[in-house]
């Protein structure tokens, strides 16, 4: 049975997450299903300390602005190309703040490893957050990305593709949310560098796995690429190139793992 006071922090912590992930829920910033998962990651992350949960909040801010930045512009931009709009479900909360969760966990029930898992929970949602940005302003920005695997233009929203602006989000992004990070408290200012550095190493992980290995489908109807399993012509798309299960949301999660475990390398 729990202490009376550990208690108090889960029952406090996972209300508060509640209360948050409904308010996204209904301001259309997640799905129902991204509000009930939101809950247990927030949960998680409030119940491991004031820190973890104030820089959950930030971090989930500043990625639903992103999203919501032009968000018309950008819909039209990849409305042939990208599976899943702005509204997060229950597996894009899981890809981007899983990993924080369970470092959020770790530093509850092995108090020794604490700062090492602040480093790495943090790094892991910078991580997220770069790659969000990065995305977010790409794609709101007037310009062809290319792609890492072709060298050559590809369509707006193109997983694996680069662009200058998109490229400069991702680094101020970074730097920006590992500030963040520090001002809360959950990392020392020393290693605001550190966390910047292992946030841009996991959303740039996130673009290669994105361009040499994320799953591409076909549209016969269309004669066109996309990440869409039915197009929105509305004819079912077949797996074309890439892992057939190396979606867009597991690349996103592999971009957080490679933020904590850059984050743990560079830290020693």
């Amino acid at each position: 049975m729990l202490p009376s006071a550990l208690r108090s922090d889960v029952l406090l912590g996972f209300g508060a997450a509640a209360v948050i992930a409904t308010i996204a829920w209904r301001t259309g910033a997640l799905t129902r299903g991204g509000a009930l998962t939101a809950t247990v990651v927030g949960g998680v992350a409030m119940t491991a300390g004031r820190s973890w949960g104030l820089f959950l909040v930030l971090w989930f801010i500043t990625a639903s602005l992103a999203s919501r930045l032009g968000k018309r512009t950008k819909e039209r931009a990849t409305a042939d190309v990208v599976a899943k709009g702005g509204q997060r479900d229950a597996a894009q909360v899981l890809a981007n703040g899983g990993v924080f969760a369970a470092c959020a966990l770790t530093s509850l029930l092995a108090a020794h490893a604490g700062d090492t898992a602040a480093l790495m929970g943090a790094a892991a949602l910078v991580a997220a957050g770069a790659d969000t940005l990065a995305t977010e302003i790409g794609t709101l920005w007037r310009g062809r990305p290319w792609s890492l695997r072709t060298l050559g233009p590809v369509p707006v929203g193109t997983s694996g593709a680069v662009s200058l602006a998109g490229s400069a989000g991702m680094v101020l992004g970074a730097w920006a949310l590992a500030t963040a990070a520090a001002g809360t408290g959950l990392i020392p200012s020393s290693t605001v560098l550190l966390v910047a550095t292992a946030g841009i190493a996991g959303a740039v992980a996130d673009t290669v796995v994105g361009a040499f290995w994320q799953v591409r489908r076909w549209c016969a109807s269309c004669a066109r690429e996309t990440e869409q399993i039915v197009h929105r012509c509305g004819t079912p798309t077949q797996p074309w190139r890439g892992i057939p299960w190396l979606d867009n949301d597991r690349v996103n999660l592999l971009c957080t793992l490679a933020g904590a475990l850059a984050a743990l390398l560079l830290g020693r």
